[in-house]
């Protein structure tokens, strides 16, 4: 008797199981990267107010075998060679700000940053924004030099 009660139970709570579909949470999907507005992008068109504005950005060039640290100092709209890497200063920025996907210089905002184009032996490698505050997380993935901007100064309109 004790044995047929076990069964009957044990019937009940399979079946209880093959009718309920569990539903798939969150952490049980797959993983997908969101779409990142600030990482490089090979087509990402520079501001145009960002291509208007005037000064200079330092950028500094790590080399990770050595530990060699170089630096660049960049005018805007100029271009250097660093090793066999060309960097070209393509805009500035005193406070950028990513609103609705499109980057804004926002003046209350304590965000300087710089939008390069980083190329090795005529291929472009990076294009994209440089950051003065985040610089671990955004910029070239290489793996062996790893870049940051330093600074920018940016001059009135003259």
């Amino acid at each position: 008797m004790k044995q047929l009660a076990l069964i009957a139970i044990a019937l009940l709570m399979l079946s209880a199981c093959e009718q309920q579909q569990p539903d798939q949470i969150q952490w049980q999907l797959p993983l997908q990267a969101p779409d990142d507005p600030h990482g490089s992008n090979d087509g990402a068109a520079v501001p145009e107010w960002a291509s208007t504005l005037q000064g200079e950005a330092e950028v500094v060039w790590l080399q990770k075998s050595t530990t060699k640290v170089l630096t660049t100092k960049l005018v805007m709209g100029s271009s250097a060679m660093v090793q066999n890497w060309e960097i070209h200063l393509l805009g500035l920025a005193s406070g950028l700000r990513v609103h609705n996907k499109a980057f804004l210089n926002d003046e209350n905002v304590d965000n300087p940053a710089a939008f390069v184009e980083v190329s090795r032996n005529g291929k472009s490698m990076y294009r994209g924004w440089l950051y003065k505050k985040f610089p671990e997380l955004f910029g070239m993935d290489d793996p062996e030099w790893k870049i940051w901007l330093k600074d920018i100064t940016l001059r009135p309109a003259s």
